[in-house]
């Protein structure tokens, strides 16, 4: 599961809605009050499946009638049709707490390489990313006043996604360990679990990416830091020097091993 916030001049902007990120967001200390944007980078549930849940809770904290989301289609209808399948709830919470309506946030789909959006912060752009089957994954630029930083998405090593680093302060990108994932699904095979390890790894490195490919992307677009993140297999025991060292078998620059409620 996976998402990221970021905040400039008291305004935040939320990157994914991984299972678990309304009760995250909430112990960042960041007030639902401050979102002014969500950005879904690819419709997989380790990405989107709280995107829901988070403008529903959110709503009752303070969440702002004008937030927007972007994203790749069909985020326009998912969030019609989940406002709908919880009308019922929302009516409920609407007459109890005398509050006033949830309304859809103002909701823009992706599908294309380019610029996003701007405000007075942040100027985004996206381009396109290799994560079979899902057609369009998105990776995203966030240039803030201060720092420009960018977000892989889910990928598998892709030279969009180092001309769109280029020259950034950060790129935070995902990253697979594949000896250790080897080790875990054969465990998860001998437990009963119904995949097949040819079929299953296959998928994977045509999805994401080794972090040492990483490591090498990182390089090319000149960044000052790597942040590792979403990392593949997501469990405990693999030291972060682990991650570190692979990455730095082609990344000279700083490396991050990111952890939930990070903050950079």
């Amino acid at each position: 599961m996976t998402s990221h916030v970021m905040v400039s001049n008291a305004s935040a902007y939320v990157l994914d809605c991984g299972l678990g990120v309304t009760n995250q967001f909430a112990r960042t200390g960041i007030p639902f009050t401050a979102v002014r944007s969500i950005f879904i980078t690819h419709h997989h549930p380790d990405h989107n499946i709280e995107y829901g849940p988070f403008l529903l809770i959110g709503w009752v904290q303070g969440l702002p009638p004008s937030v927007r989301a972007f994203g790749p289609p069909p985020l326009k209808q998912m969030t019609k049709d989940f406002l709908r399948a919880y009308k019922v709830t929302i009516d409920f919470w609407v007459e109890d707490l005398k509050v006033k309506p949830l309304v859809s946030p103002e909701v823009r789909e992706v599908s294309a390489p380019g610029a996003v959006m701007q405000d007075e912060n942040v100027k985004i752009a996206a381009v396109i990313v290799q994560h079979p089957p899902v057609r369009p994954a998105l990776a995203y630029r966030f240039d803030f006043q201060d720092r420009s930083i960018a977000f892989s998405g889910d990928t598998a090593p892709v030279e969009a996604v180092a001309r769109l680093a280029k020259g950034a302060d950060m790129l935070v990108h995902e990253a697979m360990y594949v000896p250790a994932l080897e080790a875990y699904v054969r465990n998860r095979i001998a437990k009963g679990v119904p995949i097949r390890f040819d079929d299953y790894m296959a998928h994977m490195k045509v999805d994401h990416s080794p972090v040492e490919d990483v490591g090498r992307i990182a390089q090319e677009a000149g960044v000052t830091t790597l942040v590792l993140s979403h990392l593949t297999p997501g469990i405990d025991g693999i030291q972060d020097e682990t991650w570190r060292d692979l990455a730095a078998k082609h990344f000279t620059g700083e490396i991050v091993v990111a952890r939930d409620l990070m903050v950079l």
